[in-house]
């Protein structure tokens, strides 16, 4: 199965560092990006309904998981958020949830731009995020 590409990589550690520079609590937490992600959920549950998002999400853990098995043990609840994400704090290395949270972003980003595109998602990031991310060539 393919990896999440190093663009969508990009943007995700992009969105992760606007949320750490916006959020102080953030900073010091390696749970960054599933902050992103929670935070993305209101904003897309609007666009695609919320079961819609939390089935792009779940699809997300899937194929991330396929690279950091221990994703698997998370589970998408009702209101976009991740059950056993606690758990695995205390018994992952920041630098490893770090990294799990960069891809699974990376892996929902790639599903919203397969379903809408690499402009429409961008644009839709910029307007939540204020973001300047432009699309590559």
């Amino acid at each position: 199965m393919n990896r999440a590409t190093p663009k969508l990589r990009m943007y995700a550690e992009h969105l992760i560092a606007e949320e750490m520079s916006r959020n102080a609590s953030s900073r010091s937490k390696p749970t960054a990006a599933f902050v992103v992600i929670e935070n993305l959920a209101p904003h897309f549950g609007a666009l695609m309904g919320a079961a819609g998002f939390r089935a792009l999400l779940s699809r997300a853990l899937v194929l991330a998981g396929a690279e950091v098995a221990w994703l698997a043990e998370l589970h998408v609840k009702a209101d976009g958020s991740f059950e056993g994400l606690n758990e695995l704090e205390a018994k992952a290395k920041p630098e490893e949830i770090s990294n799990a949270g960069i891809v699974l972003l990376a892996r929902l980003l790639g599903l919203l731009v397969s379903l809408i595109g690499d402009e429409l998602t961008l644009q839709l990031l910029s307007n939540i995020n204020d973001l300047q991310l432009a699309p590559e060539g």
